[in-house]
């Protein structure tokens, strides 16, 4: 409905102008394209270069906006080393491509959100009484909704939905880098392990390479059987086997550290990591408190993003909800002809059809509660796994000081002492074989439980999720 004031208007006919002010208002409505971004392979070259040094990292992780997590990021970039776990985690914090995206959605909701809520297009309509004489009649109506503008109603509704999603994908980018820091210290410990493991078994060739020539010279002359010191070969060999082994795994780990940090695997970094990595690992330094689950529904960032997005489902079902109100519109109406001109109000409402939203929300409620179920089901895992963890974590580190090093202890002395024997009796060749290939196995032993006995602690580490020495 509509009331018009009439304004008799005499002298020059107000409609041609009322026309080409009405065409003006659309013209001016359009808004400017952004500019393009201007890709250049120079660039892009220059930018993954500018990653190759420890000063890099600092300058990449300063830009880096990680908002405000629950976990702590290294503060003092003037001294990280990569001989430091802080130096890896920097680098994954500013170059690890699945954060960087999830970093680019935190700011690209919170952008968004700023046009949540807002009012929708301006309603205009315009009427000709004939086209080919605009002068005769026109008739402009413009309407806007009026409780998107006191923002009442679906308008609020989209407001608080648009800040869960910024809540939500903040709590994903947390839970993403908390865990990425245990992805990072797994991949060095693997890295450290395979390194000492060439090491060792380096060692080991170089001690027993020395008893090559007397084991061809003692084949010569027949004191030791043709079978007997091919077996004693094959033995030595395994060691060389297994060393190469070793060396493939050396790259394959440092790939994988390189792609999780977003580093070139040629980094110079990656010279500085050695066995210390399990080497300075302290188990009489561990106290194994476990968390409450209170503390865990609290501080776990896989459940506070959990969280956050059942807060999230629960802003969707509300804004569903919300869309039941009217909209309603409100606005000039104008007439102009060639003696008057009338102007009154426009009031326009919208009313949704009676059960047309019933099947929207009440799959949104189902996604709610899919969300609290999912949410308790993972506070029962994460439980679950803090247990493991524990029990895991107690027996490698019998594993480590005790099984581990005894039997490796064991093997070594039976070595010598089948070398020493050898070079009494040649034919003890085939018992310091056998002891050969026992101690590969023994060195293998000591260092994998020694790197089973760190990854079980960076598992509970995780388990239990930032501690309060981790909050800021």
């Amino acid at each position: 409905m509509s009331g018009l004031l009439r304004r008799p208007k005499p002298g020059r006919p107000r409609a041609t102008s009322a026309f080409v002010w009405a065409l003006t208002l659309c013209g001016a409505s359009a808004c400017s394209s952004p500019a393009r971004l201007a890709v250049s392979d120079g660039e892009l070259v220059a930018a993954a270069n500018a990653r190759t040094s420890i000063e890099d990292v600092t300058r990449a992780l300063e830009l880096a906006d990680l908002g405000p997590l629950r976990l702590r990021v290294p503060t003092e970039l003037n001294e990280l080393r990569p001989d430091q776990a802080e130096f890896w985690h920097a680098s994954a914090y500013a170059w690890n491509p699945q954060l960087r995206a999830l970093r680019r959605r935190v700011r690209e909701l919170r952008e968004a959100s700023r046009s949540a809520g807002q009012p929708g297009p301006i309603q205009t309509q315009t009427m000709l009484l004939d086209a080919s004489d605009p002068s005769r009649e026109l008739e402009l109506i413009a309407m806007v909704d009026v409780l998107a503008l006191v923002g009442v109603g679906p308008s609020a509704a989209a407001r608080e939905l648009a800040a869960a999603q910024t809540r939500a994908a903040l709590g994903q980018l947390e839970a993403r880098a908390w865990s990425l820091r245990f992805e990072v210290d797994r991949a060095r410990v693997e890295l450290a392990a395979a390194k000492s493991l060439e090491t060792a078994l380096g060692g080991l060739y170089a001690d027993c390479e020395q008893l090559v020539p007397r084991i061809e010279i003692l084949t010569q002359r027949g004191w030791v059987a043709p079978g007997m010191s091919a077996s004693a070969l094959a033995a030595l060999h395994m060691v060389e086997h297994r060393q190469t082994m070793a060396r493939a795994d050396v790259a394959r780990m440092q790939r994988e550290l390189a792609d999780l940090c977003g580093l070139d695997v040629a980094h110079p970094a990656f010279d500085e990591l050695a066995s210390g990595v399990i080497d300075r690992f302290r188990p009489d330094e561990v106290e194994l408190t476990a968390p409450s689950t209170e503390e865990l529904l609290e501080n776990l960032p896989e459940l506070r993003a959990m969280k956050l997005e059942l807060a999230m489902a629960e802003a969707e079902l509300q804004s569903e909800a919300r869309m039941r109100w009217p909209m309603i519109g409100l606005g000039p109406r104008i007439v102009s002809m060639p003696d008057e001109f009338l102007l009154g109000p426009m009031l326009g409402v919208d009313v949704p059809f009676p059960g047309s939203l019933d099947g929207q929300i009440a799959a949104a409620r189902e996604r709610r509660d899919g969300a609290y179920e999912q949410l308790e089901g993972a506070l029962v895992m994460a439980r679950s796994r803090l247990t493991a963890a524990q029990r895991v974590y107690e027996h490698t580190l019998l594993l480590r000081d005790e099984h581990a090093p005894e039997t490796d202890r064991s093997v070594a002395r039976m070595l010598n002492a089948a070398r020493a024997e050898f070079m009494v009796d040649p034919q003890m060749l085939e018992r310091w074989s056998r002891a050969l290939a026992e101690r590969i196995d023994s060195l293998a032993n000591v260092v994998r439980a020694r790197a089973d006995l760190m990854l079980a602690w960076l598992e509970w580490q995780e388990a239990c999720g930032p501690r309060e020495e981790e909050q800021p």
